[in-house]
């Protein structure tokens, strides 16, 4: 484990989807990784959650996938819940969750987890 608990919210399990590259990938390069999606089906053998309650361990890095508009409730659980870093992928940056988390002591990163950690 190289990074705590990553959670990738929004991945989908549906692997023709671009946020499921970024969890597949994560899981190939060996990092402890699951999915908080409720739109997708929940599998947790292949660690896939549809919600927080579900999630076995609380993650100390969240990789945000979703539109700005919906990021308002993972910065208010991960400034509840102890989350070290709150990664925002390009395209999904909502200022006020940012504030969120930066109120909370998170690390706030506006830019790609994969190509920062030299995954890509």
């Amino acid at each position: 484990m190289r990074e705590g608990i990553i959670a990738v919210v929004g991945a989908s399990s549906d692997k023709s989807k671009y946020w499921h590259k970024i969890f597949a990938d994560l899981k190939a390069a060996g990092f402890d990784v699951c999915c908080v999606n409720p739109k997708t089906e929940a599998d947790s053998q292949n660690n896939i959650y549809k919600d927080w309650a579900s999630l076995p361990l609380k993650p100390q890095t969240i990789i945000i996938v979703v539109r700005p508009e919906l990021t308002a409730e993972i910065a208010a659980y991960a400034a509840e819940n102890g989350v070290k870093e709150l990664w925002f992928q390009p395209g999904t940056y909502d200022e006020t969750s940012a504030k969120t988390a930066k109120e909370a002591g998170i690390s706030v990163h506006n830019a790609c987890f994969m190509l920062q950690k030299g995954i890509w």
